[in-house]
């Protein structure tokens, strides 16, 4: 493969980590966005779910920082908020279950609060100051397929621009199906897991002194289908989504934010709620269907053309995993641009990454969150067993750092728990059932 051009379609996230990642192996790399770009941090309306509250992950962070070193040191000067691990700096809640609040983890790490607008900022402005990377604000028709492998892209007035490699990172909404079928390619198998999920956002600003913890999270259960997340972000505001599944439909007015927050918030949280001013229209959005692309499984594939990003796999963002995967593919890109083959590597490598990250998504949404699609016969032990797990994390802080850090996706991708965790969370919750019966 040729390494003098290279082209990324579509300037998100997910397109400004591939581009950072070429410029590196391609002497000229060329974003196109058909969509305006804003000098500074601010929404755009590209990215629908930019203005509801976005995790960024521990692992996520350490991989932003290896793509962008110093991106993190600037995020903090900027007012981004370092969310340690101490009991006042988070509060999370899962499958009904509050886990990691009680007790101070033993092992360190550290997280980032940027709001997506903030932390897309940060790395576009890294991105586009490097020297043979350049941003054209243009549409793209479609990539020109030879017969063989991909060589360009056609613009959307008409003009040829060649290229060695075109990466497209436009997102759920990506046309590489069609121009597969197109070329005499298969269409790749999907895979779906009908969600549901419906948000409602609100910026807010909270008087100091009333919240300590930078991290809001409850998500859905079996008896309650509404979540909620709250995150204090860099320019002092707080982002506030409440959210359903299983097609739920959430709070959609302040007052009926505030409610919520009563039923599954502790007291001093949501009485600052009453004492918050709203900023702002709140925003709404839905997303019904998580997505992953098996573009991997086809026996036939064209060279000179990858899907990044989202374009691959769309995760249930009420996990907020999202960003974090991506990162994860950058790294994947580098690696691959080291074979002979990279469309192949990368497609490998990104299939490892998402299998266990998407099964246990599914297992969750499917067994605990009123999802429809189809589900192995072992999900359900599967998502019964860790229910009991979560709810011996509760107390038990060795369990709540397990979670918490795979959670993170910091020590492995899978969250299956050795045999000494299993037996521990079996001890725990029959020591707490015993104490039960032995009390009034």
């Amino acid at each position: 493969m040729g390494r003098k051009h290279a082209i990324v379609i579509g300037a998100s996230l997910g397109g400004l980590c591939a581009a950072r990642v070429l410029s590196s192996a391609f002497d000229e790399v060329t974003l196109f966005e058909r969509d305006p770009l804003p000098d500074g941090p601010a929404h755009r309306p590209a990215v629908p779910q930019g203005r509801h509250v976005h995790l960024l992950m521990a692992r996520g962070a350490a991989e932003f920082e290896t793509l962008f070193p110093g991106l993190l040191d600037d995020m903090v000067a900027c007012g981004v908020k370092m969310l340690e691990n101490r009991p006042d700096c988070i509060h999370f809640g899962a499958a009904g279950h509050l886990l990691g609040t009680q007790h101070r983890l033993q092992d360190e790490f550290t997280a980032y609060v940027p709001s997506r607008p903030h932390l897309e900022w940060q790395i576009r402005r890294r991105v586009l100051a490097l020297d043979h990377v350049a941003l054209v604000n243009h549409g793209v028709d479609e990539p020109v397929f030879d017969g063989h492998r991909v060589t360009g892209v056609r613009t959307a007035d008409g003009a040829m621009v060649e290229a060695d490699l075109v990466v497209d990172a436009t997102g759920r909404g990506t046309r590489l199906p069609t121009w597969l079928s197109q070329w005499g390619f298969e269409r790749p198998r999907e895979e779906t897991v009908d969600v549901g999920i419906s948000y409602a956002t609100h910026q807010l600003r909270i008087p100091d002194g009333l919240v300590d913890e930078k991290v809001i999270v409850v998500g859905a259960s079996r008896t309650q289908p509404r979540g909620l997340g709250m995150l204090h972000y860099e320019d002092g505001t707080w982002g506030l989504t409440t959210f359903g599944v299983g097609k739920v439909s959430p709070p959609t007015d302040f007052t009926e934010m505030r409610a919520l927050a009563e039923e599954i918030l502790p007291p001093h949280i949501s009485a600052a709620l009453y004492q918050a001013q709203p900023l702002g229209d709140i925003a709404l959005h839905k997303y019904p269907t998580s997505r992953w692309r098996r573009f991997d499984q086809l026996d036939r594939y064209p060279r000179g053309i990858l899907p990044f990003g989202d374009a691959v796999a769309s995760f249930n963002p009420t996990f907020g995993q999202g960003m974090t995967m991506t990162s994860l593919q950058a790294g994947h890109l580098r690696r691959a641009l080291q074979e002979p083959e990279p469309e192949s590597t990368f497609l490998k490598a990104t299939t490892k990454t998402t299998w266990p990250v998407w099964t246990m998504n599914a297992i969750g949404d499917l067994t605990m969150h009123g999802a429809d699609g189809p589900a192995p016969w072992w999900y359900r032990p599967v998502g019964a067993l860790f229910d009991q797990f979560l709810g011996a994390a509760e107390t038990d802080p060795v369990l709540a750092e397990w979670f918490l850090r795979r959670f993170s996706l910091l020590d492995s991708l899978y969250m299956v728990p050795s045999a000494r965790l299993v037996g521990r969370t079996v001890a725990h919750n029959m020591t707490l059932w015993a104490r039960s019966r032995r009390s009034p």
